[in-house]
């Protein structure tokens, strides 16, 4: 399917004006992970888990692919941004720097069994690990232009219990994103304590890994 563009502004040269957020009817809104720099040089940056490349500021990621023969995503390729429906599914790597987000996907999009993957996207808000400091989420929303919010449990616990509440994880996608921090913070308590309480043990229901290929971008 083939979802609208973001508005051009005139002055911008042809490039799309999203300001912070593109505003896109119908957007395609999922979830996915990024990882963030420990270097001074890349703590502001987003960058994709497994193909190490950053995510642009201020404006969406257009989708590549080495090959000639389409433009991304095809139909018979692994191309374009990925973005799945259920955070409970989404593949971890070892780090605490990677973080939880929504993400909206508009332009070329095709639906999957677990997700889509489209040629345009942008974040619509992250949700950080205890570990990350109040001064890097702030520098991270200041230059995305979206709400960056810390979690009181690690990332992918968050994520793992997300999965297990379809509604919460509805009103966090479509309600205003301004809205998830307080969303959040009143399920936070409880999941914390719980996380505290028996520290080794999954905090959300058991999910089996997704294939690798719903990171790769």
């Amino acid at each position: 399917m083939t979802l609208p563009l973001p508005p051009r502004s005139p002055s911008s040269a042809g490039a799309p004006d999203v300001g912070t957020v593109p505003d896109v009817p119908d957007a395609v809104l999922g979830w996915r992970t990024w990882r963030i720099g420990r270097r001074a040089q890349r703590r502001a940056e987003l960058i994709a888990p497994l193909a190490g490349s950053a995510w642009p500021a201020r404006r969406p990621l257009v989708a590549s692919c080495g090959s000639r023969d389409h433009t991304p995503p095809g139909e018979r390729c692994g191309c374009g941004l990925y973005a799945v429906a259920d955070p409970g599914v989404l593949e971890w790597g070892p780090s605490d720097h990677e973080v939880l987000g929504a993400v909206a996907l508009w332009g070329q999009v095709v639906e999957g069994t677990r997700g889509w993957r489209a040629s345009h996207g942008y974040p619509r808000f992250l949700v950080t690990a205890p570990v990350i400091p109040a001064e890097q989420r702030a520098v991270l929303s200041r230059r995305y232009g979206v709400p960056v919010v810390r979690s009181e449990v690690p990332a992918r616990h968050l994520a793992r219990l997300l999965g297990g509440e379809p509604t919460l994880t509805e009103r966090l996608l479509r309600g205003p994103a301004d809205d998830v921090e307080a969303v959040l913070g009143a399920r936070m308590p409880e999941w914390a304590h719980r996380a505290r309480a028996c520290p080794t043990a999954p905090t959300g229901p058991r999910r089996r890994a997704a294939l690798p290929w719903w990171r790769r971008r």
